[in-house]
């Protein structure tokens, strides 16, 4: 499993202090994570309109311009998945976060069992809801589970999804795809991305999954894809 946790606070001593907090808690629990660090929320929103692939973010409420529940509600209105977690000096705001499905709230100072046991009970729903990616298709949008995906390869200018449920045609570019798709997805070709939960083993030639399709490995690449195959396994 790879978790993806943000951490946005305007005081640089307490992102230093929740990032050593979130590696123990990392490395205690043999959890491959990526830790990403903002100091305002309009620094984390321009990121976030590029990459959304956050499951887990530790948000200040009080911040300079836009607050910790103004941007909670911006991410909202788009990302019901990403599990939000309100760090705060005083406990007035606690019945805002209602209104946007905040997991918990953390009193300053931050006690490290206590950030153990939130961050626990957030995996426990990562793990329970499976994440979803909204995709463009030429009839309108579509929501696609991205465990769902075995592979995704280029056809005439469209990404055919192939899926455990069948197959879908979706307009975008495959650089696009592979960023959205994240780490548990591997681009094998120019033209393929496989799910790497779908495949079986690796030869040099090839991603074989488990029903021993065989998608193409680009030449050079199996070195790549054998040890990505080793570390999601």
């Amino acid at each position: 499993m790879s978790i993806n946790i943000t951490i946005c606070d305007d005081e640089k001593a307490q992102t230093d202090f929740l990032s050593l907090m979130v590696n123990n808690w990392a490395k205690a629990k043999k959890i491959n994570t990526s830790i990403s660090v903002f100091h305002s929320a309009e620094e984390f929103l321009f990121h976030y309109a590029d990459d959304k692939k956050q499951d887990i973010l530790l948000l200040d409420i009080q911040m300079a311009e836009m607050d910790g529940i103004g941007l909670a509600k911006k991410i909202r209105e788009t990302n019901n998945l990403v599990q939000i977690v309100f760090i705060t000096g005083i406990p007035d705001f606690i019945a805002e976060g209602y209104e946007v499905s905040a997991l918990h709230y953390l009193m300053k100072p931050i006690k490290e069992d206590k950030l153990t046991e939130v961050l626990d009970k957030a995996i426990a729903r990562i793990d329970y809801t499976p994440r979803t990616i909204m995709l463009s298709k030429k009839s309108g949008n579509a929501r696609v589970k991205v465990d769902d995906i075995i592979y995704a390869e280029v056809l005439s200018h469209k990404i055919t999804l192939h899926l455990t449920t069948g197959t879908e045609e979706i307009y975008m570019r495959i650089s696009d795809l592979e960023e959205t798709l994240g780490e548990d997805f591997f681009r094998c070709h120019r033209s393929y991305i496989v799910g790497m939960r779908h495949v079986q083993r690796v030869t040099k030639t090839a991603m074989v999954l488990e029903d021993s399709r065989e998608i193409p490995l680009s030449r050079g690449s199996y070195v790549e894809a054998n040890k990505r195959f080793i570390e999601f396994n």
